[in-house]
């Protein structure tokens, strides 16, 4: 049996004819996905010179007491409306960023269908309002829609229940994800198979010390994200339960950007087509990079397919126990640390790859640019038994592929 990822790559490594015309089509088409670079480029660039702007009253005297206040209420309001009051902080972006974000949506149609042509300078203004200070209020949403992902009977209880599908089936449109697609592909496919061959999102069959199968994984995680993988995973398998959910995800997804371009093409290629295709990219390095280092010869140890980063910098809902994420998927992310301390021995033993300082995408960059060093100066040794030559051989190894 050939899977997809593995076909993908044959094509890459190909020498025939055919083949190598088959790598150039997956080039073309990741590079057409590659187009919103330098524009995401730019709003990450100004989200961070506005955090480096304002980061310092996040520390003040009123600053950490009116956080004190906020966090307070929404924990009152957590044990009302929560079935975990714990997940309290998440009420700040559902009164926050899920009511900030529609409205200037709203209010971009508003301007925008004034003006004789699309204004770029406004949309820029909004894609940077909207994805926040170090692209804060993307990273909340897109990570609590991953939340919600795990939680099929939702976070709210009565008489507060119809808010459980918010961020699913609503924050959706405004950051890029499609509905349905972490339930019916993120929990039903890829944490089923952790990475595995079998995952639609599989780095498992490339050679990942090689900079250019990010190309190739691209275009893999591309169709992962618009549904058509997850659809077709369902079809072959029967699944016509998870098909139908992720068909009917993508049919008002795509439905809802159709209708608005159909209205006014830019301003829904600018503020709902534009939103997709960064989400793309964006979580294609996050995955990419939560699974890049896979022992070829285990392809399903969690310790082994799996990276975790201690004291990250950017650690939202300790994210960055990706291992921990994939052992037990349903246990709630402030138990993640607990857990991890309570099986070092275990991580010791497999000699997981942890990273310690540093973040998803800072780890991403040094993968593409071959910074073996830097990779090395920021992996934990667990065990205290490697030199620094030994560490870059440890990374180099479990970036191979299975055969």
């Amino acid at each position: 049996m050939t899977y997809f990822s593995q076909a993908l790559n044959e094509a890459a490594e190909g020498t025939t004819i055919s083949l190598r015309l088959k790598y150039f089509f997956i080039l073309v088409i990741s590079s057409v996905f590659l187009l919103p670079i330098p524009w995401l480029i730019a709003i990450i660039a100004i989200t961070m010179l506005w955090y480096g702007l304002i980061g310092w009253t996040y520390k003040t005297a009123p600053a950490q007491w009116f956080a004190a206040k906020v966090n307070a209420l929404a924990l009152r309001l957590g044990r009302v409306m929560l079935k975990d009051e714990r997940n309290s902080p998440y009420l700040i972006s559902l009164f926050g960023i899920g009511i900030f974000t529609p409205v200037m949506f709203v209010l971009s149609y508003w301007y925008q269908s004034q003006q004789p042509q699309l204004n770029w300078w406004a949309v820029l203004a909004y894609h940077v309002v909207t994805y926040g200070p170090y692209f804060t209020f993307f990273s909340q949403i897109a990570t609590l829609i991953h939340k919600e992902g795990h939680e099929p009977k939702g976070f709210f209880k009565k008489p507060f229940s119809f808010l459980n599908k918010f961020f699913g089936h609503f924050m959706v449109f405004f950051y890029g994800h499609v509905p349905e697609g972490y339930p019916m592909g993120h929990m039903r496919i890829h944490h089923k198979h952790d990475n595995a061959p079998d995952d639609v999102t599989s780095t498992v069959f490339y050679d990942r010390t090689q900079a250019a199968r990010f190309m190739i994984y691209l275009f893999e995680f591309m169709l992962f994200w618009t549904g058509i993988s997850i659809a077709y995973d369902h079809y072959k398998r029967n699944h016509i339960k998870e098909l139908r959910k992720m068909l009917m995800g993508m049919f008002f997804y795509y439905g809802f950007i159709a209708v608005v371009m159909y209205f006014n093409f830019w301003f829904g290629f600018a503020y709902l087509l534009l939103p997709h295709l960064s989400a793309i990219i964006f979580l294609a390095v996050i995955n990419y990079v939560w699974h890049a280092w896979t022992d070829p010869n285990e392809p399903k140890n969690i310790y082994k397919n799996s990276v975790t980063v201690l004291r990250g910098q950017y650690n939202v809902y300790n994210e960055d126990y990706h291992v921990e994420h994939h052992k037990r998927p349903q246990t709630h992310w402030e138990e993640y640390p607990l857990n991890y301390e309570k099986h070092l021995k275990e991580y010791a033993s497999n000699r997981a790859i942890i990273f310690e300082d540093t973040q998803a995408f800072e780890i991403f960059f040094w993968l593409m640019f071959g910074s073996y060093e830097k990779m090395a100066d920021h992996l934990l040794d667990l065990n205290k038994d490697m030199s620094k030559e030994d560490k870059i051989a440890l990374l180099k190894e479990r970036l191979q592929p299975i055969r």
